[in-house]
């Protein structure tokens, strides 16, 4: 018994180890577009449709710029399960990369004076508050921005299962929300920052962000297949949502994500993105139409928390020698934007495949080399290999845990001896109580909140939470058994 426990307890630690470690044919769609010469069209594609068949990706969309010009668009793969071709033209939710239009609709706002961004946030949300008053009172719109409120990521990452609230509600619901720095003290990554500025954007223009999105970002740029609210694409063109569950693709539906759209759920096509890069290429200029002034884009631009490795966060974006850039994922998409300031890169995967995030970083890692004239590192590995041997884990881990529980109530002849008996409690204590409580409270800290684990990481996460709870199970059963069995013993005696 006790042998058995203990791989029980040595299973669930590697199990893990693993997946803390590992979160660090192709349908050509007929809208090929190139208009310089200069780029390698047919390694670009081989190289998409090679990445694409590896990772086993649905569908994705690819848009290449230079300075003002179009360089490149294509679609891959399909859009949803019906076989719909992914095209440029298909949406797709874009993930965190929104929160460079609510950065860029921010710097709108201030240039017209009705923002300032050293202004605390109360001076346009009057009731706004969190749980420390006089904190509240200090976080201005720049602290927002920069991600250096003091809000956490951890509750950042929460509030995206918590979208169904309209804006307002959502902001309201802060009210007991804790800081884990000090205003201004330190970078750190929050969600709620952005959710926040959406809101802040809605009280300045007296617009729902949706609107003030649509009128001055979406229809001066021209992206004509981008939306702040999926009900508004009447023609059904958004793509489905793709989770990857044990390591098999599924489609799913996205929750409903209203009061946290401002933070992770516009929704855009390879062909807008591709404007959208234009004017960020160009001092805020597309089509001799100025979105922002050339200084205000760069006061956006300006790196200004220190994120870490020579990396900073300015305002939706993040900046190091290299460019600025800015990804995003939710559920079931992803999206990513490179800009080097002369080419961008955007790209845009109807699929979420947490546990092989860096794999889809590298999609455009290696796409930005082929731009430059380089050769991109190819790999050779199967991710899905990664999802056997954690499933493998998973399965023998929930075998012994019910083979343990079948041996609870399976007659024993032998005689226990008190060694025995103490050596029982003890791995009973340990594996049964103090290792499953150890994982449970410190779930969050080792793979984020459990609401955003089983959304991100559905059925591996689930188990990563049973687990641990059917150990806990098993132990009062154990415990419940050798009660009854003293009990019994004492009476007889």
């Amino acid at each position: 018994m006790r042998k058995k426990q203990f791989v029980i307890g040595k299973m669930i630690v590697i199990a893990i180890l693993m997946l803390m470690t590992s979160v660090n044919g192709v349908v050509f769609a007929n809208d090929n577009e190139s208009t310089n010469g200069n780029l390698d069209i047919s390694n670009i594609d081989e190289f998409m449709t090679n990445e694409i068949e590896r990772l086993n990706i649905p569908g994705a969309s690819l848009a290449i710029v230079k300075g003002d010009q179009v360089e490149y668009l294509q679609g891959y793969g399909v859009s949803n399960p019906d076989g719909t071709e992914m095209t440029s033209q298909t949406p797709v939710v874009l993930g965190s990369t929104t929160k460079s239009f609510t950065a860029l609709a921010i710097m709108q706002l201030v240039e017209q004076g009705k923002i300032n961004l050293e202004k605390p946030v109360q001076s346009y949300i009057p009731w706004f508050q969190i749980a420390d008053e006089e904190a509240s009172k200090k976080i201005t719109i720049q602290h927002l921005l920069n991600h250096t409120s003091g809000l956490s990521t951890n509750d950042g990452q929460v509030s995206i299962s918590q979208g169904d609230k309209t804006l307002k509600e959502h902001i309201q619901s802060l009210a007991n929300t804790e800081l884990t720095y000090p205003v201004s003290d330190q970078y750190q990554y929050s969600n709620l920052n952005y959710n926040i500025l959406g809101l802040v954007i809605e009280e300045v223009t007296n617009k729902s962000y949706k609107e003030y999105i649509n009128e001055f970002i979406f229809k001066p740029l021209e992206m004509n297949n981008s939306y702040a609210d999926p009900k508004d694409d009447i023609n059904n063109t958004i793509a489905a949502g793709y989770q990857t569950v044990f390591g098999l693709k599924m489609p799913t539906k996205q929750l409903i994500h209203e009061g946290t759209v401002s933070s992770g759920y516009l929704i855009s096509s390879a062909e807008d993105m591709a404007n959208y890069m234009i004017v960020q290429l160009n001092q805020g200029e597309f089509k001799g139409k100025s979105i922002l002034s050339a200084n205000a884009m760069n006061t956006m631009l300006h790196p200004s928390a220190l994120m870490g490795n020579d990396t900073y966060y300015a305002m939706g974006w993040e900046v190091n020698n290299e460019g600025i850039s800015h990804n995003g994922w939710t559920e079931n998409t992803y999206s990513k934007v490179v800009l080097d300031g002369e080419y961008g890169i955007s790209l845009q995967i109807n699929s979420m495949d947490y546990f092989n995030l860096n794999e889809y970083d590298a999609i455009i890692s290696g796409i930005n080399k082929l731009v430059h004239n380089e050769e991109p590192s190819i790999s050779d590995s199967n991710p899905f290999m990664k999802y056997v041997i954690i499933d493998l884990i998973l399965l023998a881990i929930v075998a012994l845990i019910v083979w343990s529980a079948y041996r609870i109530f399976k007659p024993k002849n032998r005689k226990v001896t008190t060694f025995r008996r103490i050596l029982n409690g003890l791995s009973i204590l340990v594996f049964n109580w103090l290792l499953p409580l150890i994982i449970l409270i410190g779930f969050p800290k080792l793979f984020g909140p459990l609401s955003t684990v089983t959304l991100f990481a559905p059925g591996i996460g689930h188990l990563l939470f049973l687990i641990p709870l059917l150990l806990l199970i098993v132990g009062i059963v154990k415990l419940g058994k050798v009660t009854l069995t003293l009990k019994k013993n004492t009476f007889d005696a």
